[in-house]
């Protein structure tokens, strides 16, 4: 048999449903990895990040035969992922969306670290809600920065520029 292409896939599962799952599933299942490692990390808690991750699938999977092909599957999964993210962070009333761009120059690590990883996970918890996004979306996830634009509702020319304020942090802090 051959291996289906994500398009291919995409309009399989919308065909089979609310009926049959089984092609959802295997639609969904190379992407959870992923998706659950970047909503762990944006959230910076493990049980909120399941709940997420739950409430992602149940979404995508009741508005996925509206799906149209305007972004890719994956970009439009993040988005529903970020959204909800977002609505759990609202929920639980954290304060963590940072709108003050200057916290980078007051953030130094607290910490010693033996290795580059673990110096650079500790300060990605230190990054403000939409950094740490833009991060996460870039190196976890894979998207391009226009799809990331697209997710955060930021403006192209941003979200680049967010990027590369962050790089510039992080080189420094790793030369400390």
């Amino acid at each position: 048999m051959t291996k289906l292409n994500e398009r291919q896939l995409v309009a399989l599962v919308q065909a089979s449903l609310p009926y049959d799952t089984r092609l959802f599933q295997q639609l969904i299942t190379p992407y959870l990895p992923v998706l659950k490692g970047y909503c762990a990390k944006l959230l910076n808690n493990q049980p909120d990040a399941e709940d997420v991750v739950q409430e992602t699938l149940i979404k995508v999977l009741s508005h996925l035969k509206k799906f149209k092909w305007s972004v890719s599957f994956k970009a439009w999964l993040f988005k529903i992922a970020h959204n909800e993210c977002i609505n759990k962070i609202r929920d639980r009333r954290w304060d963590t969306i940072e709108s003050n761009d200057e916290y980078l120059e007051n953030l130094i690590a607290e910490e010693e670290h033996d290795d580059l990883s673990n110096a650079l996970a500790a300060l990605m918890t230190h990054l403000s809600f939409v950094d740490r996004n833009i991060m996460l979306l870039r190196y976890r996830t894979d998207l391009d920065f226009q799809e990331i634009a697209d997710i955060c509702d930021l403006k192209l020319s941003a979200v680049k520029m967010r990027h590369k304020r962050v790089i510039a942090f992080l080189q420094e802090q790793v030369k400390h």
